[in-house]
């Protein structure tokens, strides 16, 4: 399954979509994904992978809480991170 969410926290084409909640939430849809999906594996034996793409401005990498999604070493939550590298100056 591969997320992308344009963007947590805002700045995307509308200027109206986004708030300041956006961080946590975030990461508790990504929590609760993994979680869904492990359980899933464990009943058919398979392991599904969580991506997301990101924005690859500074503002929108910093906005991503990256310590709590990546907290446990041995177990992430995430597998691939893809950074978006358009949209850096605005959405043209």
């Amino acid at each position: 399954v591969d997320i992308d969410w344009e963007y947590p926290g805002g700045g995307g084409a509308n200027p109206n979509v986004g708030s300041p909640e956006d961080r946590a939430n975030h990461v508790a849809l990504f929590k609760e994904l993994r979680k869904a999906l492990d359980d899933l594996g464990a009943k058919t034996q398979r392991k599904y992978l969580l991506t997301s793409a990101v924005g690859g401005a500074p503002e929108k990498i910093d906005f991503v809480d990256y310590k709590a999604l990546f907290a446990d070493k041995n177990k992430p939550t995430l597998d691939l991170v893809f950074a978006m590298t358009y949209d850096l100056y605005g959405a043209w």
